[in-house]
């Protein structure tokens, strides 16, 4: 088997006050113990509720934020050991498209201008008018009119600034990418548009991506495996095919399915936001749980671990009843 993409092990972030606080202040666990690993050519989900860590993870995987514990390496690359030239060579090979397009695009470029000078930026070498045709190949590849590299972000489109972002990310040519709610906030013709862009792309440039979403909807168009997270820690990894056609197995993921699928708007999955530190023992939906965590003594004392209950398929429930067999 060839070198996997991304190794997790035992990944462990915190956040916490800075500055004069920084002594005094409590620290908060954003990821606990995250342990997974990706194969090349791989299109991994991450989903949860907002605040689960997801974005957090992605920056994580990235080197773009520091975690105090475990390791992570992403195509060979150890993150705890980025600087000079390792982390030059590194951005090469890893790209992050941000959440926010309105954020990430100077108002003051035009399109094309921008492109370039990431293309210049990747690669000093390339002359002025190769990196045009460069850019000239990015567009068609995120299916961007070649007119519109000629406006300013301001004139373009929700739907249209998200591809300027793909374009953006895909100078380099990487092989993993990293994408923060691409389609959030767009209408559902467009987004089904981009997340069918986003499929070509994975499958043309062959890259190992990770699409973040809280939407199971939009995961189940385009993602191969899924990861659920849960107040930073995993508590379910499964093949997209059979955490949709058989379901899934933890709770906290059936109620995800659940909500996202049932057109009553007022389901939600019920809101019981503690503080962090009462998490740091049993399991950390046990107050939310339908199977019967509230009342079960060892979901309360015990936090559940990843078991593998079937080739490729973990999860971390106590009342799972294959953890267990």
């Amino acid at each position: 088997m060839s070198e996997a993409a991304v190794v997790v092990d035992n990944l462990w972030k915190y956040f916490g006050a800075s500055g004069l606080l920084a002594r005094w202040a409590k620290k908060v666990p954003a990821l606990q113990g995250i342990d997974f690993t990706l194969e090349r050519g791989e299109l991994a989900a991450l989903v949860g509720e907002s605040g689960s860590g997801k974005t957090t993870l992605g920056r994580c995987l990235l080197g773009l934020v520091p975690f105090e514990e475990g390791r992570v390496t992403v195509n060979g690359f150890d993150m705890k050991a980025l600087k000079g030239r390792e982390e030059k060579k590194f951005r090469m090979t890893a790209q992050m498209v941000f959440q926010n397009p309105y954020a990430s695009l100077n108002p003051a470029f035009k399109v094309r201008d921008a492109l370039v000078e990431a293309v210049k930026t990747h690669f000093p070498q390339a002359t002025r008018q190769h990196a045009r045709e460069e850019v000239e190949k990015l567009a068609r590849l995120v299916q961007l009119p070649s007119q519109r590299l000629d406006e300013f972000p301001t004139s373009l489109s929700g739907g249209e600034k998200r591809r300027v972002v793909f374009a953006r990310a895909l100078a380099t040519r990487p092989s993993f990418v990293v994408t923060d709610e691409p389609v959030s906030g767009l209408d559902q013709p467009i987004q089904t548009q981009l997340l069918d862009l986003l499929r070509q792309i994975h499958e043309r440039q062959k890259s190992t991506m990770i699409f973040i979403s809280h939407d199971l909807r939009l995961v189940k168009f385009l993602a191969t495996r899924v990861l659920v997270l849960l107040h930073g820690r995993i508590v379910e990894d499964a093949p997209a095919s059979s955490f949709f056609r058989e379901g899934p197995g933890h709770p906290y993921s059936k109620e995800l399915l659940k909500s996202a699928y049932d057109p009553r708007p007022n389901l939600t999955i019920q809101n019981h936001r503690k503080a962090p530190e009462r998490w740091k023992t049993g399991c950390s939906f046990r107050h939310r749980c339908q199977v019967g965590g509230r009342g079960n003594s060892l979901c309360a004392d015990e936090i559940p671990m990843l078991v593998e209950v079937s080739p490729g398929h973990r999860i971390a429930c106590h009342l799972c009843s294959p953890c267990h067999e």
